[in-house]
């Protein structure tokens, strides 16, 4: 069903019209009801989307029936946390998160010898990692031979291989040596915990791999913040929030709070003062050890802005200006506008890292190696780059960070850089910056993200105007509710 909209209308006459009509539309697991698990991660990039289009038409319209939508989704939300479901994560915790699997963790497998005890675990990294098959095969009278194969992969073979933790071709140590970044395979060899019959040899098969369960901060934020939107938003505007749902505020920041609670350990800060969030060096990802890219760390830092406001906490006051601060920091302003990476440009991605010849002080016990990434930042992630920008230069009590300078600088990124405008009309570009290829239509479809910065630049809504498809390309997602609620004023 196609939208209802005049392209030449102010931008304000559509935005309920789109949301309502996008929230209508959404089928499958983007929507209408909230899938019971975070396994293959619609809640953490799906259905938070929804919520925070939600708070947006609450917020901007000051409709009270929005915000009780919103506190259903929630309600249905909290109810796939790992802690309720009795599951757990990959170190047997069972936590008040949204664990997930699937596509966005490393996956495994272990191999069992010819007297059934295991023996030798293999990882295989993102992407396509959950579709890889293992096949072990006899290599001569000692030896065994090993192949990781899949959709969409590359695939790699190994032979001459052993178990035995005192030959020279121990599987372990031989594909660490011959580990390839684009296949990113690894292996673990497993002590024997009973005698066996003579050596050790991996029993012949093919063996599918198994994805991690871990909870990722970046989707613990997404989920977390339109939580502790409506939790400001029901302090700032009560009459927008109806008492059932004003009743419920403070067991949704009593969630919100647990749930950031359980990414502490991976909080860290640089020298000058910059937060961030880390992958820990166990932890089964890609890049583990690693800083999270900036859109990821943001998405903590939005809710740690609404925290601070809503709580007055110290800490959540701290956090969201060290965010702030690292993301000022990758600001690089020229001819007026700004380009920033999309890895922090203190971190060991856009760094890149050697192997250091042991597993133990990779800082990774699943990438030896990675060469540097220093791309800019993508129009899709920068969704949460610029709503983060904008929250904490307009939230209470804050220390300053963005000053006006760069609030015009980032402004002009969209109107310089993103857009191009070559051609019969305007279209996007796929980065921040200025030179990368055009834009997919989907891209095109979250224009109005940027909407925000029209305060520091006139152009910004005739642009987006021009640019925003009038329908979204199919199939509709959690995403787009979010970019029609922004154009809602």
């Amino acid at each position: 069903m196609p939208f209802l909209e005049d392209k030449f209308t102010g931008l304000h006459r559509v935005g309920r019209r789109s949301f309502d009509e996008t929230e209508r539309n959404l089928v499958g697991v983007n929507g209408p009801h909230v899938l019971p698990h975070n396994e293959t991660g619609v809640i953490g990039w799906g259905t938070s989307w929804r919520m925070q289009g939600h708070l947006l038409m609450a917020r901007r319209t000051g409709r009270p029936d929005y915000a009780e939508r919103l506190a259903h989704l929630i309600d249905q939300v909290l109810l796939a946390r790992d802690d309720l479901r009795g599951v757990s994560d990959f170190r047997g915790r069972s936590l008040p998160v949204w664990s997930t699997a699937h596509k966005f963790t490393a996956a495994s497998v272990v191999l069992h010898d010819t007297d059934d005890r295991p023996a030798l675990e293999i990882t295989v990294c993102p992407p396509h990692a959950r579709t890889a098959r293992v096949a072990v095969h006899p290599d001569g009278d000692r030896h065994f031979r090993i192949s990781v194969t899949g959709p969409q992969r590359t695939d790699v073979e190994v032979a001459g291989l052993s178990l035995d933790p005192l030959d020279e071709r121990r599987t372990d140590r031989v594909l660490y040596a011959a580990y390839e970044q684009r296949t990113a395979v690894t292996a673990r060899l497993l002590p024997s915990d009973r005698p066996g019959r003579g050596p050790r040899r991996p029993r012949p098969g093919t063996f599918a791999v198994r994805p991690a369960r871990v909870s990722l901060a970046a989707q613990t934020g997404m989920i977390t913040y339109p939580m502790a939107g409506l939790a400001r938003l029901a302090r700032e505007r009560p009459e927008s929030v109806p008492a059932a749902v004003r009743g419920r505020i403070d067991g949704y920041l009593e969630a919100v709070d647990r749930a950031m609670r359980v990414h502490d350990e991976q909080w860290g800060t640089t020298d000058d003062g910059r937060g961030f969030y880390r992958w820990l060096p166990d932890e089964p990802v890609s890049f583990a050890g690693a800083e999270l890219p900036t859109n990821e760390f943001l998405a903590m830092g939005r809710t740690a802005v609404q925290l601070a406001v809503v709580t007055g906490e110290a800490r959540w006051r701290d956090r969201a200006a060290a965010m702030a601060r690292a993301l000022h920091g990758d600001l690089t302003v020229s001819d007026g506008a700004a380009v920033w990476p999309y890895w922090p440009g203190f971190g060991r991605v856009h760094q890149g890292w050697e192997a250091t010849g042991s597993a133990k002080t990779d800082g990774s016990d699943v990438r030896p190696s990675y060469r540097a990434v220093t791309v800019p930042e993508d129009v899709t992630h920068a969704l949460i780059d610029i709503d983060f920008l904008c929250l904490y230069h307009d939230a209470p009590g804050l220390p300053e960070v963005f000053t006006e300078a760069d609030m015009r600088a980032v402004a002009n990124t969209f109107t310089r850089n993103v857009v191009e405008r070559r051609g019969r009309a305007p279209r996007m570009r796929h980065d921040v910056g200025g030179e990368g290829r055009r834009g997919t239509d989907r891209e095109q479809a979250h224009v109005a993200a940027w909407l925000p910065l029209r305060r520091w630049s006139r152009e910004v809504p005739r642009l987006v105007r021009a640019i925003r498809p009038v329908t979204p390309p199919p199939p509709l997602m959690g995403v787009d509710s979010y970019c029609a609620a922004l154009l809602t004023s």
